[in-house]
């Protein structure tokens, strides 16, 4: 609410300012402008109540002889009234004395008629100076005005020097006397005076010439009840008025005007102050404030339409009623508050103006620094193909500087090679292509000193549509070209150095698996005949050795050969995998079955005797597409892993689940020692130990879980590991679901 008072602050400035100009009649021309432009949009006919009996130029031709005898009026008075005129007004000046035959006519005539006979008075001033100037009362001879009425025929003109208004009576001798219009229509006015309707086409007054009254040609009935004015409406008689519409009306014709105007109640009464200031302070709290919130062309619409229909609104009552609404003011408030909006709206829109010229600048001046401020080559090309910038860094990289490189083609900077790999070719073709708004390319940069670098380019593309702004007009869209260069000499020597040591590594592991696959090879012939040979001794099967302590001997050297062969298989497997050597044979194979044997095998092992072995096998579990002896390596190695952590009395279950992908867990679980947090993800890297001190507690190479990792990494399953020290592993080995496949039991379902 506060805000909107504070906007109504200059409309009530503006409303203050109208209603002085209107209180001192400052509007007043407008207003009459207004009242004559509806009064030529609502024209009717006179009444026919009045009668102009014309002096006219006919009659001055006809009679010969001016000014008349006053026994020409006697006798055209008896006339009148002997054609039943209700009013006879004469607008003659009878002030002066004639013959003593016409003035005693015309005094007869005048008794003769009554007080149905009406002679003008009216004051005049006299004297040729301003400061000599006085008010004089002119009025007929006593002989003529004791047997007749009087009534004044003064008119004021305003002040545009037009009779628009008319009195309904004026003193003189003191006394108040009715004006011509009053006696006319034969009505009592509450009001001094009034607006003369001017819609009331003067042409439409019955009107007949003075001589045909003389001569007696009057057409039948024609002044039966009626009023009759006679006076002159030839022009060189002088008796002319300059009034709206008509530019000007005689003085018999502005009275009978007058007369009809109050006989046809259109007696015109303005609206005052107090009604005009009570619109105008609701258009300036209803309507001027909306002006800001509008733009310049619906502001501009609605002013004209608010004018247009204050306008018609007063077309519409002064047709109907005998007001003339004042609508200048009204009318002005709207035009003088749309300026102000429209002022203040041209202000807000030169401060925006400024403030996105001042970010345009701003942000063109923070564009330039970065720009120069940036490690790359930056150059711009314009639509003619011309270099029209080059940054400090494009200055360094190339040696050049942009002064003398402007204008240019940027063909001599650069030797590229074809982003498709097609050979070399010409900066200007990129530029010209239709290869899209960005590219990437390679190739090499050329010094000013003739020397080369290799460069890595970003090409952007801009294009300017055509514009029809005022402001600026172009015909045909115009191409601009963004190029970024980058010295990349030394991230190539580092990529060919990487690919170089990628190379080495590569080369390196591979001759270290083939020499583990070798030695391994060439290991296993001589433990074969060790364990072999020492099995013999053990069993003694070529005889008694004689003493138990070589037997002992000989079941150590077993076990020992064995358990290298062990390691040396392991080694073996996961060199050949590396290598990519090692294939699957693969098969339908009964997960239930293969979990049994593996089972047997375990339980089979002198570790398994303190050890609680347990099997999960829920029902309906899919048979698997894999390799049966990797499979049963898997499970072994978790197996045994299990039981060497798990202690005497340890609980080692083996279980198996279906995925909700449609997949397949293999899970070896135990309540041993468990395995830290922190060593989880590297327990399937090939020799790592938990514990590497030389005097740990259990024994291993750390190959059992990266071999078993590697052979489900062959089947395209994952091995998942979950432990808690103290409290145990789980170890999930995850086959996909296209490695499943349903029982002969389910087949059979």
């Amino acid at each position: 609410m506060h805000v909107y008072l504070k906007r109504l602050i200059p409309h009530a400035s503006i409303l203050a300012l109208v209603m002085a100009l209107y209180g001192f009649g400052l509007l007043d021309r407008l207003e009459f402008l207004l009242m004559d432009a509806r009064f030529a949009m609502t024209e009717r006919e006179a009444s026919s109540d009045v009668i102009v009996v014309d002096i006219d130029e006919r009659s001055l031709r006809l009679l010969e002889v001016w000014p008349w005898p006053r026994h020409y009026h006697a006798l055209v008075i008896d006339r009148l009234i002997d054609e039943g005129a209700k009013t006879v007004a004469l607008d003659i000046d009878f002030s002066s004395r004639a013959t003593p035959d016409d003035d005693a006519a015309l005094e007869a005539a005048l008794e003769r008629a009554g007080h149905r006979a009406v002679l003008p008075v009216f004051k005049q001033y006299s004297g040729l100076r301003r400061e000599q100037r006085s008010l004089a009362e002119t009025g007929p001879l006593t002989r003529f005005s004791r047997h007749a009425r009087l009534g004044s025929v003064v008119v004021r003109p305003d002040g545009d020097s037009l009779v628009r208004r008319a009195g309904t009576s004026m003193r003189w001798g003191g006394a108040p006397v009715p004006s011509f219009p009053a006696i006319l229509s034969g009505t009592a006015i509450p009001f001094p005076s009034f607006y003369i309707d001017f819609a009331i086409a003067s042409d439409t007054i019955p009107r007949i010439s003075y001589v045909d009254v003389l001569r007696g040609e009057i057409p039948p009935g024609m002044f039966e009840g009626r009023s009759v004015i006679v006076g002159a409406s030839a022009v060189e008689l002088g008796d002319q008025f300059a009034v709206p519409r008509y530019y000007s009306l005689p003085g018999p014709f502005l009275l009978a005007l007058a007369g009809d105007s109050l006989i046809q109640g259109r007696a015109l009464q303005r609206t005052g102050f107090v009604p005009t200031l009570v619109i105008a302070a609701l258009l300036m709290v209803l309507l001027c404030p909306r002006f800001g919130d509008w733009g310049w062309l619906r502001g501009l619409l609605m002013m004209i339409g608010c004018n247009g229909g204050l306008f018609l609104s007063s077309l519409a009552v002064q047709a109907t009623t005998p007001v003339s609404l004042d609508i200048a003011a009204w009318m002005l408030m709207p035009m003088l508050s749309y300026g102000q909006s429209l002022i203040v709206l041209i202000d807000r829109q030169a401060l925006r103006i400024f403030r996105q010229r001042m970010a345009v600048l701003h942000r063109s001046a923070m564009m330039r620094r970065i720009v120069e401020g940036s490690f790359d080559a930056v150059i711009t090309v314009d639509h003619n193909g011309q270099i029209d910038l080059f940054n400090r860094a494009a200055e360094r990289m190339f040696g050049h500087q942009a002064k003398d490189v402007l204008g240019r083609t940027p063909e001599f900077l650069f030797t590229l090679q074809h982003p498709d790999g097609l050979g070399p070719v010409p900066m200007n073709d990129l530029l010209a292509g239709e290869a899209g708004d960005h590219q990437s390319v390679e190739g090499d940069g050329l010094r000013q000193d003739g020397s080369r670098f290799a460069t890595e380019l970003s090409i952007r593309r801009t294009v300017l549509n055509i514009s029809s702004h005022p402001l600026e007009r172009r015909d045909t869209a115009r191409t601009f070209h963004v190029i970024t260069a980058r010295d990349v000499t030394a991230r190539r020597e580092a990529d060919e150095a990487r690919e170089r040591a990628v190379e080495e590594a590569s080369s390196a592991s591979r001759a270290k698996s083939e020499f583990l696959a070798a030695v391994s090879h060439e290991l296993r012939t001589p433990l074969n005949a060790v364990i072999g040979f020492s099995e013999m001794i053990k069993d003694e099967l070529l005889g008694e050795v004689g003493n138990e302590q070589y037997v002992s001997y000989a079941g150590d050297i077993h076990r020992s050969g064995s358990h290298l062969l062990s390691i040396i298989n392991d080694i073996l497997d996961i060199s050949r995998i590396e290598a990519g050597n090692r294939e699957l044979n693969e098969e339908e194979i009964s997960v239930e079955e293969i979990l049994a044997s593996t089972m047997r095998i375990v339980r089979g092992r002198p570790e398994a005797e303190h050890r609680n072995l347990a099997m999960d096998l829920p029902a309906g579990l899919p048979n698997l597409l894999a390799d049966e002896r990797a499979i049963k390596q898997v499970l072994v190695n978790l197996l045994t892993n299990a039981m060497k952590f798990s202690g005497d009395g340890g609980h080692i279950a083996v279980s198996a689940r279906t995925t909700p992908e449609g997949g397949l867990d293999l899970c070896v679980e135990d309540d041993g020692i468990g395995i830290p947090e922190d060593a989880i993800g590297r327990i399937t890297e090939p020799f790592f130990q938990v514990d590497s001190s030389l005097s740990r507690k259990f024994e291993g190479t750390g190959l059992g879980l990266p071999l078993v990792r590697s052979l489900m990494e062959l089947h395209g399953g994952s091995l998942h590991v979950e432990s808690i020290v103290d409290q145990g592993t789980t170890v999930s080995c995850r086959f996909p679901p296209a490695r499943t496949l349903p029982s002969h039991r389910q087949a059979a379902e």
